[in-house]
């Protein structure tokens, strides 16, 4: 079977599968998806609240379970993404930010206007 290589990468030649960025983030949203489901597990289990009760005496448990399921799985399927982002290291590289001004510091004081509305 051939591969197909639809991605290039810098040096031109052609790469197979998603970049980085977005393996990293499907392996965090997996560990996040991973932890809502032992949660509402859990929670089913241990009967907390009578949450589990509620459930199984439910006509169809199934719906309330999947519905249960889907909110702590985006919930905390992102919220482990997001701190999977914000625990990448920040480097700012040896580029300079912004542009340089030149500052001239005196010791006199100057007169600056300021603008304001006048009030009555």
């Amino acid at each position: 079977m051939a591969r197909i290589n639809l991605l290039p990468s810098p040096n031109g030649k052609s790469r197979r599968g998603p970049p980085s960025l977005l393996r990293f983030l499907a392996l965090h949203l997996a560990i996040g998806a991973s932890v809502a489901v032992l949660v509402v597990t859990a929670l089913i289990l241990t009967d907390a609240h009578a949450l589990g009760r509620l459930i199984m005496e439910d006509r169809d448990p199934i719906v309330a379970i999947a519905m249960l399921m889907i909110g702590f799985v985006i919930t905390i399927g992102s919220a482990a993404m997001g701190a999977a982002i914000m625990g990448l290291p920040y480097d700012q590289g040896d580029r300079p930010k912004g542009r340089k001004v030149a500052v001239r510091v005196t010791d006199e004081p100057v007169l600056a206007k300021a603008g304001a509305a006048v009030r009555r």
